[in-house]
């Protein structure tokens, strides 16, 4: 197995998350593993959203975390 970092920005600082994978993460994998991370590190700063049906997930992660993924790398 492989390990990859996503790297992420909050707040203009940037964080990463290591996870195990077979595979390079796809977009969609990524954004939901930070949305987990973020809904348990920071659930005191989420905001609402009112019309989160018609986001995409890494909108969603945008505008209720203020988190942005900014890359996927090998370590």
């Amino acid at each position: 197995m492989t390990t990859w970092i996503i790297a992420y920005s909050k707040d203009g600082n940037t964080s990463t998350l290591k996870t195990e994978a077979e595979r390079k993460l796809e977009m969609e994998d990524a954004v939901a593993l930070v949305m987990r991370k973020a809904e348990q590190d920071y659930a005191d700063e989420a905001h609402e959203v009112s019309e989160e049906e018609d986001m995409t997930p890494a909108q969603q992660l945008a505008e209720r975390y203020g988190i942005t993924i900014t890359g996927i790398s090998e370590a």
